[in-house]
């Protein structure tokens, strides 16, 4: 536990949800409430594993550098667990090998990492050191039924067993499917805003037994370049094993039977996936989820928003898994929360009254540069929006020849990595020196 004063030392902190996010939202919180309550509606696993309410947990879930940054910050050494356990660290560059719209980016030591476990172990890690903080409870198997209220505040949550907890400040990260917006308008607090990008996205994914012999990777991806709509990752995870997950777009998903799946990886732009599993030995079955679209509920927009409430994580942004933002961004939401709270301390009041807009407003801030990475890509796609914003032409133009000039230049490579781990924001790819490469690279190939 942080040994500094509590901010709040007689307050109570609720989290609804005990994802990763609600989970590293809890450590954060645990250094300035005097108790931290988190309510899972599911029964948590004793073991690392998958879990009824993380349907996707079974795919590819990768930790970004920005993303590993944020929990070594509540949990030294976790990371480096992680990796003893049979987590791997894995180069971007030095050691993925990495098929992008066209050609195999260059490979070289970026130092740009990103780690690879299942999404269940990783979640029991973490679990297990919030466990560990004397002033944090976790509680499973309990499902919130709605919050309690006064005038303009949300002053807690009733359980569907009807009792109620009283909380000065409830966090949800309940992920996509919060029952926040619900909540809100039946309670008359009104209506929140959303902003919705459809991509019918559905994955596949199967662990194998990592194969015999030496590789010169030890990930592997394949990501098409418009408008082929396949994608194929293999990661390597605890236990000697590779996670393979394969995403269609439009309609065209993967399939459930080995047969399908092996001739889905064939229909990849390269062969090296489906060469790579075709004699490997599968270890589990074939599982399959759906993506609707990308996603986000505005409460910075929400004047009515009442007060003792924020919403962090999936809940409040949910974007295409394929771009791998969601831990790294829910753990960095936390953060932020975090940060908010320590400003707020330092007010002569150190009260909470309207804290919740003020934290909300800064997180769109963070979650504006994570919704333009995967949506400047998918309006591309006609399907997707029929008119989309005229900037987006040119952009997916400017990150073409980013991509391009990925394959033999370092920078560039190493530029768009920092991006996708969300280390710095999506205009650094239009520094001078970058972008009269990018422009050189673009002017050279339409001559050409």
């Amino acid at each position: 536990m942080d040994k500094r004063q509590f901010t709040f030392r007689q307050k109570r902190a609720i989290v609804i949800g005990a994802s990763t996010t609600g989970l590293i939202a809890a450590a954060a919180l645990a250094r300035h409430f005097g108790q931290v309550v988190v309510l899972e509606r599911d029964t948590l696993p004793e073991e690392p594993e998958w879990r009824k309410g993380v349907p996707q947990s079974r795919h590819v879930h990768l930790l970004l550098r920005s993303g590993e940054e944020a929990i070594s910050h509540y949990f030294p050494g976790l990371t480096d667990e992680l990796v003893a356990a049979g987590g791997r660290r894995v180069d971007m560059a030095a050691d993925t090998r990495w098929f992008y719209a066209g050609g195999w980016k260059a490979r070289f030591p970026s130092g740009i990492t990103m780690h690879c476990q299942s999404k269940g172990f990783l979640e029991w890690a973490i679990r297990r050191r919030v466990e560990a903080l004397g002033n944090v409870t976790i509680r499973d198997r309990a499902e919130i039924d709605t919050f309690t209220v006064a005038p303009g505040a949300v002053t807690g949550v009733r359980l569907k067993d009807a009792e109620e907890i009283s909380a000065d400040l409830v966090v949800d990260a309940s992920g996509r499917n919060s029952k926040t917006p619900q909540r809100l308008a039946a309670l008359g607090f009104g209506n929140v805003e959303l902003s919705e990008l459809p991509v019918d996205v559905g994955y596949a994914s199967r662990a194998y037994r990592l194969p015999p012999g030496k590789r010169d990777w030890q990930s592997l991806i394949v990501h098409p370049r418009y408008p082929d709509a396949r994608i194929g990752v293999i990661i390597p995870v605890e236990g000697d094993r590779w996670l393979v997950t394969l995403v269609g777009w439009r309609g065209d998903h993967p399939p459930a039977n080995d047969e399908g799946f092996l001739e889905f990886a064939r229909g990849l732009s390269v062969p090296d996936i489906y060469e790579a599993i075709r004699n490997a030995e599968p270890l589990t079955p074939i599982g399959l989820h759906r993506f609707p679209g990308n996603l986000r509920r505005h409460y910075d927009r929400l004047a009515t928003l009442p007060d003792g409430l924020v919403v962090i994580g999936d809940a409040a942004c949910s974007f295409n898994p394929i771009y791998a933002q969601g831990m790294t961004q829910g753990a960095t939401a936390a953060r932020i929360l975090d940060e908010c709270l320590e400003r707020r301390a330092k007010s002569p009041s150190a009260g909470l009254a309207g804290f919740g807009l003020v934290f909300q407003r800064e997180y769109a801030r963070f979650a504006n540069r994570c919704w333009l990475i995967p949506t400047t890509e998918e309006y591309r796609d006609p399907q997707v929006a029929a008119r989309p914003p005229l900037w987006t032409k040119l952009a997916n133009w400017y990150l073409e020849q980013v991509h391009e000039l990925s394959w033999s230049d370092r920078r560039a490579a190493k530029s768009f990595l920092e991006v996708m781990h969300l280390l710095r924001p999506p205009t650094s790819l239009l520094a001078p020196a970058l972008a009269t490469r990018v422009l050189a690279h673009g002017l050279f190939a339409r001559a050409h």
